[in-house]
């Protein structure tokens, strides 16, 4: 699988648990920097997500490897496929030398109006960036 996107991320001394590796927790917080910026590439500007926004319904994750401090890391996230009211995506956290992937994921965002409380239909400006992204028809 090829990914189109990659986030560097910089681990923070404060990222670390007592038992020297990067916390799952914060894993999660690395995943949400690439997906955000994804986004953004994707879209060509900064997204206002106050009146409606992709939201993570569904999230598998294997914890591979450890994350250590002095690792180099980055995401590669790539879309696999866009239904009506919603789209699927890869996530990988990757060692940038050696290639290794340290965390893998596997997501499903919802489109969902903050003002109507409730999921929506992917607008279709962003389906079309996608595939223009992804370089090829998806879902």
């Amino acid at each position: 699988m090829e990914f189109k996107h990659t986030k560097k991320i910089q681990i923070r001394f404060g990222d670390i648990d007592l038992m020297g590796h990067a916390n799952n927790g914060v894993q999660l917080s690395y995943l949400d920097l690439a997906r955000m910026e994804y986004f953004q590439k994707v879209y060509g500007e900064v997204i206002d997500w106050k009146d409606a926004a992709l939201i993570v319904a569904h999230l598998e994750i294997d914890y591979l490897s450890p994350i250590m401090l002095d690792d180099k890391i980055e995401v590669h996230t790539k879309i696999y496929k866009i239904g009506n009211k919603s789209v699927s995506l890869h996530q990988d956290i990757v060692d940038s030398i050696s290639g290794e992937i340290k965390t893998k994921t596997s997501q499903v965002m919802v489109a969902f109006s903050s003002k109507l409380g409730k999921s929506i239909l992917v607008p279709e400006t962003l389906k079309i960036r996608i595939r223009e992204f992804e370089d090829k028809v998806i879902g």
